[in-house]
């Protein structure tokens, strides 16, 4: 890639991490003053609410990665006309879509108490779900042209946004519950917070790109055709997505209670800040690596090259990640919202499981999508989602909890695992694709050793005084699996390549700063 390009994945990465950082406190900090003020019930609907919105947005049908698709060679090659053209029919679509998912939310509210399993019931139950309800419409309402600003490899002034009305956010929500220790007041907070971020960004967009306010370019009845022909592919992967990622609370709810969404929903909220961090990492990277693509400077031998650096970095991250889950879950959660809330170690292994198994396959959905291959690879999700669904039912009613998440497991290693590879390599890179599988295998068993070695270290630790205890666990997860990684691929063309373009110019870049 050129080094504008590379230069702007930098800015993107180094925004994201900072912004996601300081998100990443918020949200626990949040967390623990609302466990410690609010029953345990408004805990579990809250993450129940969470995954049924997050079904619910699958009917923007992929909309957003097929815009930013669209919109490389225009970027690429300066056509406003043909970016505002863009904008313009996207605007129309997502405004459908806000309708579509307000009036289908309105629609499950008969069903709320079928799927909310509670000893006692919740007053208000359907107004706290209309605010969440409402937090989730308006985001469509400025999303076309905030999506540019990604496209354009400016995502950096998005997380700059993001930051800030997260900390206004936590601000306000937080004197909310200690004064009023109402959910209702709680929820209404972060409806208006959210509504105003949206504006600014919104404005932002404009301030960029002054020519999206015409409005009356049109695309020709070809580009439209073409677009709908991938949403219809991106459906397949919302609906996909959103049945493997989503329906775990609900059937927790469904088979074990509600109460106990709200113990898993600890988990799966460190679990969803790390993985935001890992997915902004990755984003940031899309739009400079769909640039380059698209640009015609890149050959099969390129391409490959940089998924394997993608593939390096990817699994660099998603294993040291999975690494600290194991050995400092259960600390973590006893220290912030107490022992009460601790799961049994075989749920803790596998969430993680579920966690690297998904995961791991960053550098393969950023390839995806860049190389626009959504056609070929459209089944693979809905293969997946379909055999999550029956083997969560069939564990779920065995086992409980820990069942429902090994069959989100069990579902992607049987397809999506070893079929979405062979479609990229046959497609895109024109080789086999042995040598993907073999670092793979390779890669598991390294993270394997390495965290062996570091939950056993962990484990000699005294925890007399569990909080300096669990720092010293945090301090041998930093250096023993990075050590053991650093050990393996420091020799390697890809680590190589990652260090001299992207983490060294980003040291050099932030201590310019400093001085």
């Amino acid at each position: 890639m050129s080094e504008s390009r590379i230069a702007k994945a930098q800015k993107n990465i180094m925004t994201s991490l900072i912004q996601n950082f300081v998100s990443i406190g918020i949200n626990f900090a949040s967390r623990m003053i609302f466990v410690r003020i609010l029953d345990e019930s408004y805990l579990g609907i809250n993450g129940l609410f969470s995954n049924i919105l997050n079904i619910l947005s699958l009917a923007d049908l992929g909309m957003a990665t097929v815009m930013m698709y669209s919109l490389y060679v225009p970027i690429e090659n300066g056509d406003k006309k043909k970016i505002a053209a863009l904008v313009s029919f996207f605007r129309k679509i997502y405004l459908g879509i806000a309708l579509t998912v307000l009036i289908a939310g309105i629609g499950l509210i008969p069903f709320l108490d079928f799927i909310v399993n509670l000893n006692q019931p919740l007053p208000f139950l359907e107004g706290y779900y209309m605010l969440a309800l409402l937090n989730v419409v308006i985001s469509y309402l400025f999303v076309y042209r905030t999506t540019l600003i990604s496209a354009d490899q400016k995502t950096y002034i998005l997380n700059q946004y993001s930051m800030i009305f997260k900390m206004i956010t936590f601000a306000v929500q937080t004197v909310t519950l200690i004064f009023f220790k109402n959910y209702l007041i709680y929820l209404l907070a972060a409806l208006v917070i959210s509504f105003i971020s949206n504006i600014f960004q919104n404005l932002a967009a404009l301030k960029l790109y002054p020519y999206l306010k015409n409005d009356t370019e049109k695309l020709d009845k070809e580009e439209r055709k073409k677009i709908f022909y991938d949403v219809k592919a991106m459906f397949i992967y919302k609906i996909s997505g959103a049945i493997q990622s989503n329906t775990d609370h609900i059937l927790i709810s469904v088979f074990v209670g509600t109460v106990s969404v709200g113990y898993y929903s600890n988990y799966a909220m460190a679990v969803a800040q790390i993985v935001v961090v890992i997915t902004l990492v990755f984003n940031s990277l899309k739009a400079s690596v769909g640039n380059f693509i698209v640009s015609g400077e890149a050959k099969e031998e390129e391409k490959h090259f940089l998924f394997q650096v993608c593939e390096t970095l990817n699994f660099w991250i998603v294993g040291f990640c999975s690494i600290c889950f194991v050995s400092l879950f259960q600390d973590f959660i006893a220290i912030c919202f107490g022992e009460g809330f601790l799961l049994e170690f075989g749920i803790v292994i596998a969430v993680v499981l579920n966690f690297y198994t998904t995961h791991i396959r960053q550098a393969i959905w950023m390839f995806r999508e860049t190389t626009g291959i959504f056609q070929e690879t459209k089944c693979v999700t809905l293969v997946t989602a379909v055999l999550n669904v029956i083997f969560s039912l069939a564990f779920g009613s065995i086992w409980g909890m820990v069942g429902i998440l090994a069959a989100t497991i069990l579902a992607k290693l049987l397809y999506a695992f070893w079929k979405e590879p062979i479609i990229l390599y046959r497609i895109v890179f024109k080789r086999s694709v042995a040598s993907y599988f073999s670092a793979y295998i390779k890669n598991a068993l390294l993270c394997i050793l390495a965290g062996v070695l570091t939950y056993v270290s962990c484990e000699w630790v005294p925890m007399e005084n569990p909080l300096f205890g669990f720092f010293l666990k945090i301090l041998i997860c930093c250096i023993a699996p990075n050590v053991v990684f650093f050990c393996c691929f420091w020799k390697t063309k890809e680590f190589q390549y990652i260090i001299k373009r992207l983490v060294l110019p980003l040291i050099q870049k932030t201590g310019k700063k400093s001085v």
